[in-house]
């Protein structure tokens, strides 16, 4: 602080750069992963089966009964008032997709029940219906957690070095190049990610992309099994 209460401001790019880096954490935090875990409550770690299917059967019901809803009663609507309601619409089911994409998500970390079986069933079958590769999505996603913020083997927001993409960064960092990168990363980001999972893994990812259907019958078969053991 300057005299009067007034903050000093860096003057030069280089002060401003190394003030950022100043601020940056370095060191190690004087906690690990498992003492964050120990400080979490028991209960937060068991799961349940009837719990999950619960949240699955209301997020189906509310899927089914808002389509009932625009499909029967939004024509009935006047032009103008029709537009908003499907835009309210494809809003309001979006976030309902979502909430089953997350479940999903969960089944493919084994969190949705104590059964991988019925993990991997239930995921499956809602991320096909979602068009999303479920296997793929689950092994890659396992990847980026076991490496996240690695800049050698992280699967998704990998930094990239400036001085690699001089090129690149000269046009991205300015409004007009973020909007298009905002919108490739939309339209084509997330299905060019679930193919080809990250550019120094690509066989691999074809490969996972192949038994996609093998590792389904595989779950199905031993589905049964599942409750003997």
């Amino acid at each position: 602080m300057g005299v009067g209460g007034n903050m000093s401001v860096p003057s030069t790019k280089s002060e401003q750069n190394k003030n950022r880096l100043q601020r940056m954490p370095t060191s190690k935090p004087p906690f690990t992963i498992g003492d964050i875990k120990k400080a979490i409550p028991p209960h937060c770690f068991q799961r349940s089966l009837i719990r999950s299917f619960y949240y699955v059967a209301r997020d189906l019901l509310l899927v089914s009964v808002f389509y009932y809803i625009a499909t029967t009663y939004f024509h009935l609507l006047p032009s103008s008032y029709c537009y908003l309601a499907w835009l309210t619409y494809w809003i309001v089911q979006g976030c309902v997709f979502t909430g089953i994409w997350v479940i999903c998500h969960e089944c493919g970390h084994n969190a949705f029940s104590s059964y991988p079986r019925v993990d991997d069933t239930v995921g499956f079958i809602l991320h096909s219906a979602l068009l999303v590769p479920y296997f793929s999505l689950k092994y890659s996603h396992s990847r980026h957690h076991s490496n996240t913020n690695s800049l050698e083997h992280d699967q998704i927001h990998v930094a990239t070095i400036k001085s690699e993409l001089e090129w690149f960064y000269k046009y991205s960092n300015k409004p007009l190049g973020r909007l298009l990168q905002l919108v490739a990363t939309l339209t084509l980001g997330t299905p060019f990610y679930w193919t080809f999972i990250s550019q120094e893994r690509i066989i691999t990812a074809l490969y996972v992309t192949l038994i996609h259907m093998h590792l389904y019958i595989t779950t199905v078969r031993g589905y049964g099994s599942t409750f003997q053991t």
